[in-house]
């Protein structure tokens, strides 16, 4: 492992050590499952800034943003197209699976290019937001990373 390697290792640490200070055990494990399931889809998985920090889930070569989990335990859901495509495919799709979630309530809906859960991460059944991440990368591979046809 290089330098800059062991730096965002501890950086990653360092946001899951202070969830924990913020809400527990129980926040901690949470996030720590999602990260690991969310690394064995794919996903890049980084510590983010801001003056809460948390972790954020990103997929393929431009990142597109999937999840952030702050260390207060917000979970910031998105689904917002390409940057350069002027379709909404994708966040029609995202939208409408979400509508028909119990599980996993927005504190707004629809979300245009992100939104708000109305719970923390520890208080949101697990199996909901790994299904969040599987579907929106079903989503994303379906819409942008399909072969091209002759």
């Amino acid at each position: 492992m290089d330098k800059l390697e062991k730096e965002k290792m501890q950086d990653k640490l360092q946001v899951i050590k202070m969830a924990e200070q913020k809400g527990g055990k129980q926040r901690r494990e949470a996030i720590e499952k999602l990260m690991i399931y969310a690394r064995n889809l794919g996903c890049k998985v980084t510590a983010g800034g801001g003056a809460a920090g948390g972790i954020n889930f990103r997929y393929g070569s431009i990142c597109y943003a999937i999840m952030d989990i702050t260390t207060d335990g917000e979970v910031k859901l998105y689904g917002q197209c390409h940057p350069n495509k002027n379709d909404n495919e994708l966040n029609a799709k995202i939208n409408a699976w979400l509508e028909s979630r119990e599980d996993i309530k927005l504190k707004s809906s629809p979300i245009n290019c992100h939104g708000l859960l109305n719970e923390k991460v520890e208080n949101i059944p697990l199996p909901a937001l790994v299904e969040f991440l599987e579907v929106a990368l079903k989503f994303i591979k379906e819409i942008y990373y399909k072969p091209a046809t002759r």
